[in-house]
């Protein structure tokens, strides 16, 4: 189970950076780091940018779904709001 403590660094590390390729479509090495960078700081500003990327891009979305099912699902720290747009769009996307 992957526990989130902080909605930037989960949007980041676990929905972006694992699958940054099929999101970007960037396969070039220096490329590839110039678009993570800017897909960062963007996604670091607006965690919920990361719902209208992953909806353009189904095969990126089923991917990262599958791989957070795989690990158990999503343990959300206690103390986030539960309302934020990007922790009800896991979890509804989880139940499918």
């Amino acid at each position: 189970m992957i526990e989130v403590y902080k909605i930037e660094d989960f949007v980041i590390k676990q929905l972006f950076l694992p699958y940054s390729t099929s999101i970007h479509g960037i396969t070039g090495w220096h490329e590839s780091i110039d678009e993570d960078c800017k897909y960062k700081n963007m996604l670091s500003k607006n965690p919920e940018k990361i719902i209208e990327i992953l909806e353009n891009k189904p095969y990126a979305k089923q991917r990262i779904f599958s791989r957070l099912k795989n690990f158990g699902g999503v343990k959300w720290y206690r103390y986030l709001d539960m309302s934020n747009t990007v922790i009800r769009w896991v979890n509804e996307n989880l139940e499918e």
